[in-house]
């Protein structure tokens, strides 16, 4: 085990000296980050053999481990949703359940994330970031924290809506097209010239599902996405974050809509 702690909290230049064997004392107490209510990033991952995998970028590398037990991991372009146990000793476990299976570039590391994750064992913080020590002392990940976005209480403007047949819809004025998830339940839309009203329900695997959305019916200029923006938002199917934007894949892998934090 202290090898395995050693070699995570080596920095990129000290990598060479593998041998060196270190006491990493793990941080306790006010300030530290807890385990859940944070989105984690991929740092890196060190394996006992001296092979450094590096994510680039972080953000496409993440863990959010949710107080019900669940944990939702992206990796570069694959998704997955599993459950995770924790004892106060630092023990961890992970088992992923399925997960796409999208076709990620070369130098992803998509496919040893996902395993490093599965082989979870024993986890530690130190100066904020969060250590991972792997089974059978194979390796380490390293995460650094950012806050978890929140889909209620923030206005969401629209960025763009890429289909599935390769169409991408991009609004003129992306203050034009907002969406606001309210504590109550009600979603209030502007859509370009119109505004519209809707409820919608979540669940705790990140689901979002949208009620019709009754909306004024003026007419917008020409160019306007205004309709397809309404419409996607009712085809909502599960929704997720990434480097601080909210992402909603459409029902039956339809497309996804990307919106910023205004």
């Amino acid at each position: 085990m202290a090898l395995s702690r050693s070699a995570a909290v080596l920095t990129a230049a000290a990598t060479a000296l593998m041998g060196t064997v270190a006491c990493v004392a793990p941080s306790t107490g006010p300030g530290v980050p807890p385990l859940t209510g944070t989105v984690w990033e991929l740092q890196q991952i060190q394996m006992s053999d001296g092979a450094l995998l590096t994510a680039n970028p972080p953000q496409n590398y993440t863990a959010e481990f949710a107080d019900d037990g669940q944990v939702f991991v992206q990796a570069d372009c694959n998704r997955a949703v599993g459950q995770f146990t924790e004892s106060a000793d630092g023990q961890i476990s992970v088992q992923l359940g399925p997960t796409t299976l999208a076709a990620c570039p070369e130098d992803s590391i998509s496919p040893q994330f996902l395993q490093a994750m599965n082989n979870a064992n024993l986890y530690f913080f130190q100066n904020n970031n969060l250590f991972i020590d792997l089974k059978f002392d194979s390796g380490t990940m390293q995460f650094s924290g950012r806050p978890t976005p929140a889909l209620v209480g923030t206005l969401w403007k629209l960025q763009q809506i890429q289909l599935s047949n390769d169409t991408l819809l991009v609004p003129d004025q992306p203050d034009s097209y907002t969406a606001e998830f309210l504590e109550d339940g009600t979603l209030l839309v502007q859509a370009d010239c119109n505004r519209g009203r809707g409820t919608f329900s979540t669940t705790d695997d990140h689901r979002l599902e949208v009620s019709p959305i009754a909306t004024t019916m003026a007419a917008c200029p020409e160019g306007s996405i205004g309709s397809d923006f309404v419409q996607a938002l009712g085809n909502s199917g599960t929704y997720f974050f990434r480097d601080g934007k909210l992402f909603i894949d459409l029902a039956f892998d339809s497309g996804t809509m990307t919106l910023v934090a205004d």
